[in-house]
């Protein structure tokens, strides 16, 4: 895990908003393009949109994600509504919701799982390949 890291609590629908615009100031200062940062900002809604459909409070995480010299952008939630559900399912359920905005989505934790959303900086989603 590496800065930015960034928590907003979805509350209500205006927390939607602040979701949006937070993950685009976090893809900002990871270098990330515009249209990199609105698709990021798309996913983040989406899982934003069903944590509020629980009517339970939620934190969602943003932090910046490094492997194999990879830069990246991480949104989380932990997801206790989950509980019990079969990881498969939820996947598949995201992937097809999300189809290729994100590069990895990943369900961990039995008791209460957190849903993990990456995408890597590529050259092409960089800011900074064009100076």
């Amino acid at each position: 895990m590496q800065p930015p890291v960034m928590s907003v609590e979805i509350e209500d629908s205006m927390d939607i908003m602040i979701v949006r615009d937070t993950v685009r100031q976090a893809g900002s200062l990871l270098g990330f393009t515009p249209a990199s940062r609105a698709q990021m900002a798309s996913a983040a809604t989406t899982l934003a949109e069903l944590v509020l459909k629980t009517g339970d409070p939620q934190t969602l995480h943003l932090n910046g994600v490094t492997h194999n010299n990879k830069n990246g952008l991480q949104i989380s939630a932990e997801t206790p509504w989950l509980a019990g559900v079969a990881a498969g399912n939820v996947l598949i359920a995201l992937r097809s919701k999300l189809g290729d905005v994100v590069d990895e989505i990943l369900l961990e934790g039995e008791d209460s799982p957190t849903i993990y959303m990456i995408m890597w900086l590529s050259e092409s989603r960089s800011d900074r390949s064009h100076g």
